[in-house]
């Protein structure tokens, strides 16, 4: 056995051999799995010109994800992927993640970037792509980094209509993905994984799909570069116009009834907690926008309910909005309008969203931590300490004012059905936050908020994460699992409605037994 061992850490046997020579001995499966969890693989720093490799079509693949700090590949298997799972078996650090349907592939996929916040791997067949759009364009509208990777069948016979063909399978993914293509050269493998993982992950993400020939994916001797993740990331950090944030800062201290509205923009550049500062800072009211996050906390005294998808009181008599990366409210979204005579100060990364709808007095394009540093920095600056106390105080009585006849009228109701059988969401979603842990993460995908004001959401306690943007049903329960993996220190619960469980949802739960992924399902 030493000497196998030796063979395998010189590199000149493979993962499989060593187990066929394993088992050829005597040993059991469970006895193998004991020693391989003893062998120690060399976590190689791949120099900044790169480092030369040949194998596999599917071995560079995941050389290339590898070198790009992938960990956890998610996928539904076809027999069109013989090569990717030899490529996987000497590559242990490489975790596979199965799922029985590809729809729920792709959401388990998504959890895991929405739990991680960095890139997500996915391999599916090619014909399994018709199943995965529907949370691939979920995905897409929570602007979530995936890599979408499939086999696609033999080249020579392309163009047939014969077994698994269509004549463009890139066309139906150009709704909702960054960007598409078809690998058709060997040498171009390591290179177009690396632009997608490029392209997938620069703010605004989103999927990325590459189909590669299964005969591309088994061909052997081919020869390739391998480069570290930094040699093709682009850290986006964008500072805001000086005049514009000047602008707005004034526009801020000037209003009568200013509204925030939070999006996931917020999150995603990790600026949570420079937005609470800046609403304490003059007591401004902030709503939370369309976002497949909770970028507010629910029960801050200035937490103005949600603007989408359902009328919002508060802000039908705003005078400004200053929106921070969030979609503009609209009917569209099941919502009031923001009024005529309101001044809308609109600040993204995805500044083609920008004036879309409603006419902007101040655009700013820029990463919303950058953005909101700046405002509050610009309106310490205009304003002396006891202005800014003067005008905190007089919002804060107002805003208090107005948002408690809200949260007591909300405590009655709750009271008329607080003992009903069956349990109210009310009661339900209290009762769990008693016995959650203080810093479990929420995984929704409900058609309702009402859960949402009865457990607390905040920095070092519980998070929130869906529902989807996309709002299509069949995607909490396999993306709570993905969360989990990502997050595999933390209490993980999902809350299912809306009839979505039966949308595919109950064959994920495979998944969640073969890999012992531990999430609370209700």
């Amino acid at each position: 056995m030493k000497e196998l061992v030796k063979k395998l850490l010189d590199k000149d046997i493979t993962r499989r051999n060593f187990i066929k020579s394993l088992t050829a001995i005597g040993f059991s499966m469970n006895a193998i799995d004991s020693v391989l969890n003893t062998v120690a693989y060399a976590d190689e720093t791949l120099p900044s010109e790169g480092t030369d490799f040949r194998g596999t079509g599917s071995e560079v693949l995941l050389e290339t994800l590898k070198a790009a700090g992938i960990t956890y590949l998610f996928n539904s298997n076809s027999t069109g992927q013989y090569s990717l799972y030899d490529a996987l078996s000497d590559r242990p650090e490489m975790k596979l993640i199965l799922a029985l349907e590809e729809g729920q592939a792709a959401s388990m996929a998504q959890g895991y970037e929405l739990g991680s916040g960095k890139p997500a791997a996915l391999f599916i067949p090619g014909i399994g792509i018709p199943h995965a759009s529907n949370n691939l364009y979920n995905a897409w509208k929570d602007r979530s980094s995936i890599v979408v990777l499939t086999d696609g069948g033999f080249s020579k016979f392309q163009g047939r209509d014969m077994f698994e063909q269509v004549d463009d399978w890139l066309e139906p993914m150009e709704q909702f993905t960054k960007w598409r293509w078809q690998v058709k050269y060997s040498r171009r493998i390591g290179e177009m994984v690396r632009r997608a993982l490029k392209v997938a992950a620069t703010p605004p993400g989103g999927p990325v799909y590459i189909r590669f020939h299964s005969d591309l994916l088994a061909k052997r001797n081919i020869s390739d570069k391998i480069y570290p993740k930094t040699m093709f990331q682009i850290p986006i950090q964008i500072q805001p116009d000086p005049e514009l944030i000047e602008k707005s800062a004034r526009m801020l201290i000037e209003a009568k009834r200013p509204l925030i509205l939070a999006g996931g923009e917020v999150t995603r550049s990790g600026a949570n907690v420079q937005l609470i500062e800046l609403a304490e800072l003059l007591s401004t009211p902030v709503s939370q926008g369309i976002s497949c996050f909770g970028d507010f906390p629910f029960r801050h005294p200035l937490f103005a309910d949600f603007y989408g998808m359902g009328p919002n009181s508060y802000a039908a008599e705003i005078d400004m909005l200053l929106n921070l990366g969030s979609l503009m409210p609209d009917p569209g979204f099941i919502t009031n309008p923001v009024p005529s005579s309101c001044k809308v100060i609109h600040a993204r990364i995805e500044y083609g969203d920008i004036a879309n709808i409603y006419p902007t007095d101040v655009a700013i394009a820029a990463t919303m931590k950058e953005t909101i540093n700046a405002l509050i920095d610009s309106v310490k600056g205009m304003l002396t300490k006891n202005r800014i106390n003067t005008i905190k105080a007089e919002q804060l009585e107002n805003v208090t004012r107005y948002f408690d006849k809200i949260r007591k009228k909300r405590r009655e109701n709750a009271r008329k059905n607080w003992n009903s059988t069956p349990i109210s969401w009310e009661r339900l979603s209290y009762e769990m936050d008693r016995v959650l842990e203080a810093d479990a993460c929420i995984v929704s995908e409900l058609d309702s908020r009402t859960p949402y004001y009865w457990m607390d959401f905040a920095k070092g306690k519980k998070t929130l994460i869906g529902q989807t943007t996309g709002f299509a049903l069949g995607w909490g329960v396999g993306a709570s699992l993905g969360i989990k993996i990502a997050r595999p220190d933390t209490q993980v619960a999902c809350f299912v409605g809306d009839g979505s469980m039966l949308f595919g949802q109950l064959e994920s739960l495979w998944s969640f037994s073969r890999y012992d992924v531990p999430v609370i399902i209700a």
